[in-house]
């Protein structure tokens, strides 16, 4: 795009308050998901989704409504936390595939030391300490904001640029073009804090254009600023009805691509795909309003009916120069407390009844005072249909069982019901994958580094089982005989398990399976696989000495399991064969016997 036309479209914005049509469709659906998932009070320190509660005109005034929101305690943000939940199961992945590569090992190892310092204070990757902290958050409660990869000044003679990650909400992103999903520009409106003549601290407003090769920026000069901004790349705009000024700055970054990128992966389909919304949008959000209404009258119930209340007769007041709870004087008896009326306190409601004049018109003292409980069926069926909603949404947006029953009828069932939670995940991962790449790219290109190889992807099977369906599927292979390779599997997802916090042991762990010499059999098989001689001797001495063969090795050779695959096993190969050279030779290999 040429600069007068990048120029056009920031003044037109300025001028008309031009913004894209779907403007304030996103902003509304990001302030219900920060509603939903967070409810922070305002400044006032009203809750957003007391707003999502409706009056029942029929039975509650305007008073009654006010006292319903002030007991209303939200708890959709519980049920939107254990959602979210779900996915840091994506990024915990020890399967994903991962891949920085060049030709040379130093270029390799510059860049990902700039990638680590992307984000956080981590020795470790910065672009996915970013995405686990903020990418998801976004996903969920701002799928149309905005992520810009960017770079502070730097000498380009000494150093090459640091990239650094930069938020844009949906509301500040006021206008932008995509042609075929790819981005040809974005405007963002904003504010800046600036410093007047009286060295106070005041606000103006700030404007963000960017394209494939250049951004630019028009900066509001109010009358009062103290110091105008100087320099080669600065120029000056003035507003035609207004004649506010502006400094106007252009950057030029190369990039050949805009360096932003939408958080949002779940297309819209009341605007056609031109934004997104949360994961959750479509299975939740109906059924998150329904547990507000039936949740906001449960606990109204809690409150005012879950205990007895108390009929009594009642006297009256006795106290000195009191009538029907006035003194003489007119004020307030503080004997009855201006009731007219004396009885005991009680947290119970009390309906009173007055003291008859006449002795025989009084029951006996059992019915004196009496009370009455509030039918318990009805406090029983709104709590259930609490938690029935409560369910529903889990097992909506997953469109699984398995977070609402921890039971299945077979482990087919579960099996498919685990397919499930991997498809609602897995948008998830590949979006997460893309942002990775596309923020990683840009930061080799920054570095001027030519033909490196990135590539990022997590599995289709996130290996969600628990221990006990991958025991309880092993189990079956074995009593079906499945093939070995089937068996093997199983045993490398529960090494998975058992290891996921010991990264190096599960990679020790996984070069010994590899080279175990009877992968995936059982015990029995290999009994009779040694028995009826269907295999060789080495393979016998590896299988009976195979713990002391890598113990052996591991103390010669500390970096053994850093060396290739075909280097492994020569050494191996070499250590079996002394072992055998010290029985005395091929002949005198006795036979195992597995049955001691």
């Amino acid at each position: 795009m040429d600069s007068q036309a990048a120029k056009d479209i920031i003044q037109d914005h300025i001028v008309n308050g031009t913004k894209h049509a779907n403007y304030k469709k996103v902003c509304d659906i990001s302030d219900d998901y920060h509603a939903y998932i967070v409810n922070e009070p305002d400044s006032k320190g009203e809750y957003p989704l007391n707003k999502k509660l409706k009056q029942f005109v029929r039975r509650e005034d305007e008073d009654l409504f006010e006292q319903r929101k002030n007991l209303t305690k939200h708890y959709t943000p519980s049920i939107c936390a254990q959602i979210i939940r779900m996915y840091n199961k994506v990024t915990r992945s020890n399967r994903v595939i991962k891949l920085i590569d060049h030709i040379e090992a130093s270029k390799v190892e510059e860049i990902e030391d700039k990638i680590n310092a992307f984000f956080g204070e981590a020795d470790n990757d910065g672009i996915e300490q970013f995405l686990n902290e903020r990418f998801k958050a976004l996903t969920f409660v701002d799928p149309n904001a905005w992520i810009l990869t960017t770079f502070k000044p730097f000498d380009g003679k000494k150093e090459t640029p640091q990239t650094y990650p930069h938020e844009y909400s949906c509301k500040d992103v006021v206008n932008f073009c995509v042609e075929n999903q790819k981005t040809k520009w974005v405007l963002i409106a904003m504010d800046y804090n600036y410093t007047t003549k009286e060295d106070k601290s005041k606000k103006a407003k700030r404007y963000l254009f960017f394209d494939s090769m250049n951004s630019y920026e028009y900066k509001e000069l109010p009358k009062d600023i103290k110091d105008q901004p100087k320099g080669n790349n600065v120029s000056y705009w003035i507003e035609d009805k207004k004649k506010t000024k502006f400094a106007v700055f252009t950057y030029s970054h190369k990039s050949e691509k805009v360096p932003l990128m939408r958080v949002g992966y779940i297309s819209d389909k009341a605007t056609n795909g031109a934004t997104f919304v949360n994961p959750f949008h479509y299975e939740a959000l109906p059924l998150l309003e329904q547990f507000i209404k039936v949740s906001s009258e449960f606990q109204l119930g809690i409150t005012l009916h879950v205990f007895p209340k108390q009929i009594s007769y009642v006297d009256q007041c006795d106290a000195r120069g009191c009538a029907n709870g006035v003194m003489l004087d007119g004020k307030e008896c503080e004997v009855c407390q201006g009731t007219g009326k004396k009885h005991h306190s009680t947290a119970a409601d009390m309906q009173e009844i007055p003291m008859p004049k006449r002795l025989e018109d009084l029951v006996d003292v059992s019915k004196l005072s009496s009370y009455v409980e509030f039918p318990g069926n009805v406090m029983e069926f709104l709590d259930k249909f609490v938690d029935k909603v409560e369910k529903k949404i889990l097992r909506m947006v997953f469109n699984t069982e398995s977070l609402v029953q921890t039971q299945f009828n077979t482990a087919t069932e579960a099996e498919i019901d685990m397919d499930s939670v991997y498809d609602t995940l897995s948008p998830f991962g590949e979006k997460y994958s893309e942002m990775w790449m596309f923020i990683v790219k840009l930061q080799i290109f920054y570095m001027g580094i030519k033909d490196a190889t990135v590539w990022h992807k997590f599995p289709s099977d996130l290996k969600l089982k628990s221990m006990k369906q991958l025991l309880e599927e092993l189990k079956t292979a074995n009593d079906s005989n499945a093939p070995s390779y089937v068996k093997e599997s199983i045993n490398s997802d529960i090494m998975d398990i058992i290891y996921a916090d010991d990264h190096t042991e599960l990679a020790k762990l996984k070069i010994k399976n590899r080279h175990f010499p009877f992968p995936g059999k059982s015990d029995f098989e290999i009994q009779n696989i040694i028995l009826n001689n269907l295999t060789t001797q080495f393979n016998q001495v590896l299988y009976a000495n195979f713990d002391n063969v890598f113990d052996s090795l591991e103390t010669k050779q500390s970096n053994f399991y850093e060396l290739a695959y075909a280097k492994q096993k020569n050494l191996i190969k070499i250590e079996v064969e002394e072992i055998i050279k010290a029985l005395g030779g091929n002949n005198n290999v006795p036979v195992l016997d597995l049955t001691a």
